[in-house]
């Protein structure tokens, strides 16, 4: 596998992806090419930044050819991440103890399949006292991120939320809580803990949740096991705003470290 090039690993991966257009779970292909996510996600990111691959939903995402694509050549590398700062994992029936494994899964998994360039990442839940700025302005997960893109002129800077929320912690007011973060970041998820053996009692509060927060721009991602990305299902996506930059500003000179904010500040240099 080291020896491939990158060219030899984006053939290798397309040859596992169906010719006739129907969709591929990331999980499946990365069982099939016996890859690690740290070797797949640059490959499959690499083709669908390039218009090869198309995404698609699902349980830990799929993806499928794109018609009358191509493969190319490689693109840049993704830039190396400060690790983030978590709590000791607790029973999953708290939602403190969601923090851990969620904030694990979105550094290690959901932003590679984001395509993400560079992130920080913090769990801003655990912050004790510190002043947020007013009601529900601190998240349980913040990330900021940079992306560039083949065809795109400029760096695309975003802040993203994640409201965490246990099965019997959730109902409508996730998605408030998640629409007042926008006011100091780009978009905004509830991140919400289904276990299959749940769902369907929680299927009536589910569709509420999920009309809220598409009429709000309130990304919904539920995750059956929170530490496991197979399981996790994007259901919204979100809606991207641009908030005040003065808020956007103090919301991360609040939230991330220092050490954080001068890394992300090498990403403008």
């Amino acid at each position: 596998m080291d020896a491939m090039t990158p060219e030899e690993q984006e053939h290798a991966l397309l040859k596992h992806v169906p010719e006739d257009g129907s969709a591929i779970g990331n999980t499946t292909l990365m069982r099939t090419l016996q890859w690690t996510p740290i070797v797949y996600w640059p490959v499959r990111n690499r083709l669908a930044e390039r218009g090869v691959l198309e995404l698609g939903r699902g349980q830990g995402g799929s993806v499928r050819r794109a018609l009358n694509a191509t493969v190319g050549a490689p693109a840049a590398a993704a830039g190396t991440i400060p690790e983030p700062t978590v709590a000791p994992q607790d029973e999953w029936e708290r939602e403190k103890s969601l923090y851990v494994p969620m904030a694990k899964v979105i550094r290690e998994s959901w932003v590679a399949d984001a395509g993400f360039d560079n992130h920080v990442l913090q769990v801003t839940a655990q912050q004790g006292s510190k002043m947020t700025g007013g009601k529900w302005s601190r998240p349980d997960v913040a990330i900021a991120t940079l992306s560039t893109y083949p065809y795109v002129p400029g760096r695309h800077f975003d802040v993203i939320t994640f409201e965490i929320k246990t099965a019997d912690g959730l109902d409508v007011t996730a998605v408030y809580e998640a629409l007042a973060h926008l006011r100091s970041a780009t978009r905004s998820y509830v991140l919400a803990h289904v276990p299959s053996e749940r769902a369907k009692d929680l299927e009536t509060m589910l569709v509420e949740v999920f009309a809220e927060a598409k009429k709000h721009g309130i990304g919904v991602i539920t995750a059956d096991k929170p530490d496991d990305y197979t399981t996790w299902d994007e259901v919204i996506d979100p809606v991207r705003t641009e908030p005040d930059p003065r808020r956007l500003n103090d919301f991360l000179a609040k939230q991330f470290t220092k050490e954080q904010l001068e890394h992300m500040m090498k990403w403008f240099k």
